[in-house]
């Protein structure tokens, strides 16, 4: 079953992830052009290219829903979902909601999580994980109620682990459904 999380920027969709992927769940890791930060690996926390190349891909069609953000783009490897879906794992893949939409529109069946948390508690993570003043105030000013677009909502203000937990039950009762 393929996972869709969601969420503003600050939000622990990252956080998250990596902790579901210590607990079994594969990861899928998108494309983008924006700066790799401080402690991010390349191929392991996002494929980081250049523009360039980027496009390339886009023109050649490979990506499911490019997006622009925060002047960086973002988008997931088609190649890369059919893959996971394939292997018939549980997978997880953070999007945004022009991916949600996209990816729906190929995997009717995804399931997507998305990650609230107030503005206050937002900047707060953001400041804190070093992200400049200006990239914060764009980011902010982009915050969007993602409910209509996902099948959970689950509160990520508190600790991560709790987070992670809700979300293996989401996965787990999946599992129990599928024939």
């Amino acid at each position: 079953m393929l996972y869709l999380l969601l969420g503003n920027s600050g939000s622990g969709k990252t956080t998250i992830r990596n902790i579901l992927e210590k607990r079994g769940l594969k990861k899928i890791i998108t494309y983008t052009t924006r700066p790799i930060r401080p402690g991010e690996k390349d191929g392991v926390d996002y494929n980081f290219i250049n523009r360039e190349k980027f496009l390339n891909l886009y023109n050649r069609g490979e990506f499911i829903g490019p997006t622009k953000y925060a002047g960086n783009f973002y988008a997931t490897l088609k190649e890369d979902l059919f893959k996971a879906c394939s292997l018939k794992e549980d997978a997880l893949i953070i999007v945004d909601q022009f991916g949600v939409k996209e990816i729906k529109k190929e995997f009717p069946h995804a399931t997507c999580i998305y990650l609230y948390v107030d503005e206050n508690l937002l900047k707060d993570r953001m400041e804190k994980r070093g992200d400049k003043e200006d990239s914060i105030n764009e980011r902010l000013k982009d915050l969007f109620d993602y409910t209509p677009l996902c099948d959970y909502k689950i509160d990520s203000s508190g600790d991560a682990e709790n987070v992670s937990k809700e979300i293996e039950k989401i996965i787990k009762n999946g599992r129990s459904e599928r024939i």
